[in-house]
């Protein structure tokens, strides 16, 4: 299988670039935010590669990080999501950021990856949000690591609708160091994050 490839960019598109190495060109399918990473035509790119084999096709996908490459294999190992769907998902967001909207169970923000409706945000939520859960929560405040709670999920909902995004609400309760959230209630929880947003 090909992991890697490196070599000179002789035709660069949205949704595919065409790398050239030992006198054989490559075409690699790409996410748009790979696109806009990518150098211009006539200059050497490296790419991780995921070589996909089925009876009747060959594709290779590239991605930047092994990171990205990790989580578009999970992705595509639920039933429903396919090679274009995946890469959708990275063309609309960053890894860190999908990452962050499956475990915080944001349905309506996967369904705007196209091809993707409510059964299948939900199952890809219901299927990765344990597997990301230890990722996400990595380096991140104490109350982060509380986001599979309940009352956690509740103070979220409501600083959406308030109006606060992900980012935001993520940044808050990362400032926010509380040894007993649990013992707390939903609206004291939200009082205190609130003064951080």
């Amino acid at each position: 299988m090909i992991a890697r490839i490196s070599g000179k960019i002789i035709q660069k598109m949205p949704s595919s670039v065409i790398i050239q190495t030992g006198g054989i060109g490559f075409e690699i399918l790409i996410s748009g935010r790979t696109f806009e990473k990518l150098p211009d035509v006539g200059k050497d790119a490296e790419l991780d590669i995921y070589t996909h084999v089925r009876e009747d096709e060959l594709r290779l996908v590239g991605f930047f990080t092994s990171k990205e490459k990790e989580l578009f294999l999970k992705l595509l190992n639920i039933s429903g999501i396919s090679i274009k769907i995946a890469l959708s998902a990275f063309s609309i967001y960053g890894t860190d950021e999908l990452k962050n909207i499956i475990v915080n169970r944001e349905v309506d923000l996967i369904k705007r990856i196209p091809g993707i409706g409510k059964k299948l945000a939900e199952r890809v939520i219901l299927e990765l949000r344990e597997k990301l859960s230890e990722e996400v929560f990595e380096g991140m405040g104490p109350m982060q690591h509380l986001a599979g709670d309940e009352k956690i999920y509740d103070v979220r909902k409501a600083l959406k609708t308030l109006g606060y995004n992900s980012k935001e609400i993520n940044k808050a309760m990362a400032k926010i160091d509380v040894k007993n959230a649990k013992d707390m209630k939903a609206e004291d929880i939200l009082k205190l994050v609130l003064r951080e947003v």
